[in-house]
């Protein structure tokens, strides 16, 4: 019975760790040559790993998730309004950023929690729709 070296699957990955070892250049002593080779390093296993590895496709897959997740796409009808107890001020919400924005006089405006909202009384606001519109 034959026995099989279970390192051999790993010479590939350990050739491409030892050619960048031979590459990369490295100032003994010094931490940014500890970050330099810990850079090159963890490039190259993460090319060995996405060529080798990983099945075709999936870094497009991963891609396209990361797309989706990092730009949700704006709807104005999903944005929530409240109004302070005296009617006097507006607070807005649009979905995914917590804080409340409270637009002040001069271009400014103030970030408020949810919690605080309900604690200083703001109530939710419905616009009704203009008449004639399709909304």
């Amino acid at each position: 019975m034959a026995t099989t070296d279970p390192t051999e699957a790993l010479r590939p990955l350990a050739a491409v760790i030892e050619q960048t070892l031979r590459a990369t250049p490295v100032q003994l002593g010094a931490p940014e040559g500890i970050t330099d080779l810990t850079a090159a390093l963890t490039t190259a296993v993460a090319l060995y790993t996405a060529r080798h590895v990983l099945p075709p496709g999936a870094l497009d897959d991963l891609r396209r998730a990361e797309a989706q997740q990092a730009e949700p796409e704006f709807d104005p009808d999903r944005m929530e309004f409240r109004v302070s107890p005296d009617r006097r001020q507006i607070a807005i919400w649009e979905p995914g950023n917590e804080p409340w924005f409270i637009p002040e006089p001069a271009m400014r405006g103030r970030f408020v929690k949810t919690v605080d909202m309900d604690r200083m009384g703001w109530t939710r606001y419905l616009p009704t729709p203009a008449e004639g519109s399709d909304h």
